[in-house]
């Protein structure tokens, strides 16, 4: 198996499109399909943005892409298993979309970080009060 099939059968497993990957790696869902059917090799820096899109490791893409298919979604899964029972009871598992409010906060200047910051306060303590 390469890679591209590893991407391929951990974002069916995740219950992705490659549209919502290619938007999580901010790149191209052409980019997506084509290392997906193998026409094309990531990079180490797109194989990190994929991996991110799709709450894993590099090392899980290049580990998963040296199954057989047949064993690729057990093997998935049993590192799904390990990751919930290894991590710190203190860690965090994120959803995509907290992933990807993350990535675009990270982007912000200083300034607009604190500005960011006052609304969402803002509108907590609003939502908070109103009860929804």
């Amino acid at each position: 198996m390469n890679i591209g099939q590893a991407i391929k059968f951990l974002r069916i497993h995740r219950k992705m499109t490659q549209e919502q990957v290619a938007l999580e790696a901010d790149m191209a869902t052409s980019n997506v399909s084509r290392i997906e059917k193998g026409q094309r090799q990531p990079s180490q820096k797109v194989l990190q943005k994929l991996a991110m899109a799709l709450d894993t490791k590099p090392s899980i893409l290049y580990a998963a892409s040296e199954h057989s298919p047949e064993d690729i979604v057990d093997f998935l899964r049993q590192e799904d298993d390990k990751e919930k029972h290894e991590g710190n009871p203190a860690d965090f598992h994120f959803t995509h979309e907290a992933k990807m409010v993350l990535s675009l906060f990270n982007e912000l200047t200083p300034n607009n970080k604190s500005l960011l910051l006052e609304q969402l306060k803002t509108l907590h303590k609003w939502q908070t009060k109103t009860g929804q």
